[in-house]
């Protein structure tokens, strides 16, 4: 760069004219200046030409790319509509015997007539059929003395209806054995009922019996009073 600028400066000398012997030689050139600020960018050119295709056309249909992972499970749909009736299935195999003869039967049913008050602990009696002019075979056991004597060993249902005022207690025995006591009470007229599960063998009594502390009615016509038993099922 030196020599350049050398080569330069004698140029010029060469070239000034004889009359300008009085002024000085031309300064040395000074160094370049830095470099300015980079410009802002230029407006954007206009859209190009579209490009040709290295293929001449649409390329070949890649091949198909692996499955990705599952997606979430979605919100879950409303219910669908009821489906059609089915078909009814086969019928069912045939039960086995159950081994109880559903033709073996002792039942009673009896209300009470008597007018007198019954005493306490005795059996209550119910002589007056609660259905009148049944067929014998239907009239059931006779009770003796309101007391019931079992002649088919099994379960048996008791049950009684018992009108009374203010207070009444009553014992269900089987034989000398209270087997339940049930009592009720009242401000004024009451009806009580019970029943109970027991079984039987042949020649067991069972009975209902008041204790002291009852007021059985037995002379009102709206107050009846009543026993019923009935065999379940034999057990014999």
């Amino acid at each position: 760069m030196v020599c350049s600028i050398l080569t330069s400066l004698a140029t010029f000398v060469a070239m000034e004219p004889s009359c300008n012997a009085h002024l000085g030689y031309p300064g040395l050139p000074g160094i370049p200046g830095a470099h300015g600020a980079n410009g802002k960018d230029g407006l954007k050119g206009g859209k190009g030409d579209p490009g040709e295709s290295v293929w001449g056309g649409k390329g070949l249909k890649g091949e198909p790319g692996e499955s990705g992972p599952p997606g979430r499970s979605g919100l879950q749909g409303d219910p669908g509509q009821l489906g059609p009736k089915g078909p009814a299935g086969l019928p069912g195999e045939k039960g086995s015997p159950s081994g109880v003869n559903s033709a073996v039967t002792s039942f009673f049913s009896y209300k009470r007539n008597t007018i007198q008050p019954p005493p306490k602990n005795t059996p209550m009696r119910f002589d007056g059929p609660i259905v009148s002019g049944l067929n014998p075979s239907l009239q059931g056991v006779s009770l003796s003395e309101g007391v019931f004597k079992c002649s088919i060993p099994g379960m048996y249902f008791f049950t009684y209806h018992v009108s009374a005022k203010s207070l009444v207690c009553l014992s269900l025995k089987k034989g000398t054995e209270t087997k339940v006591e049930f009592c009720d009470s009242s401000s004024g007229f009451l009806v009580t009922s019970g029943s109970v599960v027991l079984e039987l063998k042949e020649g067991e009594e069972v009975s209902l019996q008041p204790t002291e502390n009852n007021a059985v009615i037995t002379k009102d016509d709206r107050a009846d009073n009543t026993f019923t038993g009935l065999l379940l099922f034999p057990t014999h």
